[in-house]
């Protein structure tokens, strides 16, 4: 898959473009909707399956103070994005510029002079445009003017339950993973660069790769059942967020510890991180001999949460039948 992220980057003419538009934050199943349809068009006519899409979430420039925190980074978005089949994602900074550009100048300009769109994807309540004024009607509209197909997505639900990343982003803040696991189509995940910590997991005997709490890390504090996706494979974790309160931390990190295999040196290596389940809170004990007992209960617990989760592919990200 091809990356840019400025559409003036955007120099060699692609055949017949199909193109999903929108923020894709999640990339949920309803998005997913619209990417599968986008690349099936693309396949049959031997086109090119193109996203447009943005860096971070709009809000960030247009409402800053209402800007919710990103359920999927760029580059795990990007990731998805590939394994679903598409061909090209222009990934753009939203920026005052673009809030302000009319409806229709916007797909003058980026979807029709600069794409030459065939065809075109969204969802049922895509806006665009200055004030978001621009709407599927109007692009409808556009469609007949510059000839290009539209095809508006329907709301996905599943079970009777409306998909959205609003829902999903409120079922990972009170860390109900596996239900909002069953929205994404896959599990919450997260990535990062491994640093050198404190090493106090070492001196417990349960060594940790630690990765940075950024601000758009959208679970609770608390200790978790994941899997991590290292260069070589896919290992099972016990994950801690928090600021080990035991030995009074006072910086928020994310603690991995990497299940049923020998200690290796990590640090510098990229790791992707699944959550699966939240086992419990974070909370400070008496002694370092008590939160050994503790870790042993919270393995043994996670070991029935592994059987118990759906299977799933990181390679394909998405849950397997």
């Amino acid at each position: 898959m091809i990356v840019i992220e400025q559409i003036e980057d955007l120099e060699d003419e692609y055949s017949s473009p199909a193109v999903a538009v929108g923020t894709f934050d999640g990339v949920h199943l309803g998005h997913r909707e619209i990417l599968g349809r986008v690349v099936r068009r693309a396949r049959q006519e031997g086109g090119t399956a193109v996203v447009f899409t943005f860096a971070r979430h709009p809000l960030e420039v247009v409402s800053p103070s209402e800007a919710p925190s990103l359920i999927t980074p760029l580059s795990i978005k990007r990731d998805i994005m590939a394994a679903l089949g598409v061909d090209l994602m222009i990934a753009v900074s939203f920026t005052p510029f673009l809030a302000a550009t009319p409806p229709r100048d916007f797909v003058k300009t980026c979807l029709v002079d600069r794409l030459r769109a065939r065809f075109i994807c969204i969802g049922y309540d895509f806006a665009f445009g200055k004030a978001r004024t621009g709407s599927p009607e109007l692009l409808r509209k556009l469609g007949e003017e510059h000839q290009f197909g539209l095809d508006v997505v329907p709301a996905m639900t599943v079970d009777g339950q409306v998909v959205s990343s609003t829902l999903i982003r409120s079922l990972l803040a009170r860390g109900e993973l596996r239900q909002a696991a069953c929205y994404l189509g896959r599990p919450y995940a997260i990535r990062g660069i491994v640093e050198r910590g404190a090493e106090r997991g070492k001196g417990l005997g349960y060594p940790t790769a630690n990765l940075q709490a950024t601000a758009d890390l959208a679970v609770p504090d608390g200790v978790y059942a994941g899997q991590a996706w290292l260069s070589r494979g896919l290992y099972k974790t016990l994950i801690n967020i928090g600021r080990a309160p035991t030995f009074g931390g006072e910086t928020r990190r994310v603690e991995v510890h990497l299940l049923e295999t020998e200690e290796e040196e990590l640090y510098g290596e990229t790791l992707t991180l699944f959550f699966l389940e939240r086992l419990r809170d974070e909370r400070r004990f008496e002694s370092p001999l008590l939160l050994r007992q503790q870790i042993e209960r919270d393995k043994r617990q996670a070991d029935a949460m592994f059987a118990a989760f759906p299977r799933f592919s990181p390679e394909e990200w998405t849950l397997l039948p």
